[in-house]
């Protein structure tokens, strides 16, 4: 589709005989270098979790091993990684790691060597909630218009909502009408969860219903009397989503929602503020900011490897990419600002641009010769000769024939 492709800024391999999906990829100071250069951390569902900060090498020459900057094997299947808040008596980030069966937050921590190996990174764990649920994927935020820190949400298999603030377990409630598991992501300007049903419909949610609505800690008291809870709004969308993204850099409020065939910009209320209808199967979306005023870029990648830029409803950019991609961010590295991470389901992490670089390749210049017109004319004159005897040969040949 594209005749560009995605420049190659850097890039590895994760492993052999791993799976990511959408939540395995985030990037952010992880280890609050307070630099404001990014980090991406990955985690796979084998429990592998690793940290790298890339930098620019030779081109084809890939990734260094000092890019790693630090590897650990969980015991447990990583299914979402988050970078925020989430310790109540610090205001450095921390990193949340999420587990079928728990959820875990860990500090990232660097440690200046005395030799020549540079800085040393250790994970340690700050605490950990043990799960009564299968976990699905989580949320977070400053629920309830708390400042400074985060809480987590997470959402069950089975429909429930738990939320924890930091370090104690707060409630857990029930969705309504649930039968499968849909994306979930909280808007922080109207305090609202917002998650598309298996009725295929996008619903939302205020923190504060949720927070005195019947109690859902045990199954059977789905049926005991108190509040029952409710959307604050919902839209028919007809389709399942992918993804849903409420993105903080606008200054229109916007919920995009990536569905399987349409990608929907909605407002706060939940009336829709345009969509688009996609011609291909997409795997990922992006919303991120844009240079012109009241619009929003978004960064698409679909099943035919290629990664497409639009400004609202307008394809301004595609770019062939080497995998399809299941999740993507945009990062700020040491050596470049805006970089584009994407990971495929396999493990091919990849940091690239889109754009085209100079050619540097200059026709080498042909040796001017003064023209000499009697040798042209006399060669002239023998090709005419050529020319007439070969007509007076096929003339013959007819008569003869004939």
């Amino acid at each position: 589709m594209s005749l560009f492709k995605a420049r190659d800024w850097w890039s590895v391999v994760l492993g052999e005989g791993e799976e990511f999906d959408q939540g395995c990829l985030c990037v952010g100071d992880v280890d609050n270098s307070g630099s404001g250069h990014d980090k991406i951390v990955v985690g796979s569902y084998m429990g592998l979790l690793r940290i790298y900060g890339p930098r620019a090498s030779s081109p084809g020459s890939g990734a260094l091993a000092e890019d790693q900057l630090l590897e650990v094997q969980l015991r447990d299947p990583i299914i979402q990684l988050e970078v925020g808040k989430f310790v109540s008596c610090s205001d450095l980030l921390h990193l949340a790691v999420l587990h079928p069966r728990k959820l875990s937050v860990y500090a990232v921590t660097a440690t200046a060597g005395n030799v020549e190996h540079g800085i040393q990174y250790q994970l340690r764990l700050v605490y950990e909630h043990n799960l009564q649920r299968t976990a699905c994927n989580m949320t977070y935020g400053p629920f309830g218009g708390v400042t400074g820190h985060h809480f987590i949400c997470i959402q069950s298999m089975d429909g429930m909502l738990m939320f924890f603030e930091q370090e104690s377990y707060a409630f857990g409630r029930f969705l309504p009408g649930f039968l499968l598991p849909g994306p979930l992501c909280y808007c922080g300007r109207t305090d609202t969860f917002i998650t598309v049903s298996s009725a295929r419909q996008v619903e939302s949610y205020k923190y504060e219903v949720l927070a005195v609505a019947t109690d859902a800690d045990e199954e059977h008291e789905r049926k005991t009397s108190g509040k029952r809870l409710t959307a604050d709004w919902t839209l028919v969308i007809g389709e399942q989503a992918l993804d849903i993204v409420v993105p903080t850099f606008t200054s229109t409020s916007s919920i995009f929602v990536l569905g399987e065939r349409n990608v929907y910009c909605l407002k706060d209320n939940g009336q829709i503020r345009f969509m688009k209808k996609l011609e291909y199967n997409p795997s990922c979306f992006l919303p991120y900011a844009s240079v012109s005023e009241g619009t929003t870029n978004l960064l698409m990648g679909n099943h035919n490897s290629t990664l497409l830029v639009y400004q609202d409803v307008t394809l301004k950019w595609a770019a062939q990419l080497s995998c399809v991609p299941v999740a993507v961010r945009v990062a700020n590295f040491q050596d470049l600002k805006g970089v584009v991470v994407t990971l495929s389901g396999d493990g091919h992490l990849q940091c690239s641009y889109m754009g085209t670089d100079p050619s540097f390749f200059m026709a080498p210049r042909v040796d001017a010769r003064e023209i000499n017109y009697e040798e042209v004319d006399a060669e002239m004159k023998a090709l005419q000769k050529i020319i007439k005897e070969a007509v007076r040969t096929q003339e013959r040949l007819q008569v003869w024939y004939t």
